[in-house]
């Protein structure tokens, strides 16, 4: 959101909830100020309409906010004080809405652990082989990469599956780290790791 109303790339919001009510994040198209009619509203509008707009907050703290590990609310800026309303907190994105409105679930790998999501296995490969056979001009990445995304073996994709679940399996007992890959590598034919994993490692001297 800007911190004013429109603005360059501007779209619509959805309406939203705050303390019970249904709070417009539009301006109406017939509102009285012509410049406005239709327009998203800014930051500061919502914050205002929220009564908790100040006159010397700026879009963003200079020299970063303050560190997401503190507890409190912070108010240091109005881009964040927006990030820490309820409502917002709560909305989930279009993507989750989609298909949970078909009746599935939806859950998020955590952020920067690629080995829990074996797609990336997957893309390595094809890159792999990208790299190999192609002559590195647009003609031939358009000629390579579609070769490159089929001639992974089913077979292939499901070893790289069972490795993304071994590697939850031994998160979930509580390794990480050279421990974490040590037992994915010693335990690579089977789904789970077994509970004997820790007399394992401390033969191996890793815990």
């Amino acid at each position: 959101m800007n911190l004013n109303p429109g603005g360059k790339n501007a779209v619509k919001l959805r309406d939203t909830v705050f303390n019970g009510q249904i709070q417009s994040m539009n301006f109406s198209d017939d509102h009285e100020d012509a410049m406005k009619q239709g327009q998203p509203k800014g930051i500061k509008q919502v914050l205002l309409e929220r009564n908790l707009w100040r006159t010397d907050l700026k879009l963003n703290c200079k020299d970063g906010c303050p560190n997401d590990e503190e507890e409190g609310f912070h108010n240091c800026c109005a881009r964040t004080i927006m990030s820490q309303q309820p409502d917002f907190l709560a909305q989930k994105s279009m993507v989750e809405e989609m298909i949970e409105a078909r009746g599935h679930k939806v859950i998020f790998y955590p952020k920067f652990h690629c080995e829990l999501n074996y797609i990336e296995m997957y893309w390595g490969a094809a890159k792999r082989y990208t790299r190999e056979h192609c002559d590195y001009t647009w003609a031939g990445l358009l000629r390579t990469v579609p070769d490159a995304l089929d001639q992974v073996p089913i077979t292939l994709i499901r070893k790289f599956a069972r490795k993304s679940a071994r590697y939850m399996d031994v998160y979930r007992k509580g390794l990480t780290g050279k421990a974490a890959e040590y037992a994915t590598r010693k335990y690579h034919s089977h789904r789970r790791v077994p509970e004997s994993i820790f007399s394992d490692m401390e033969q191996a001297g890793l815990v």
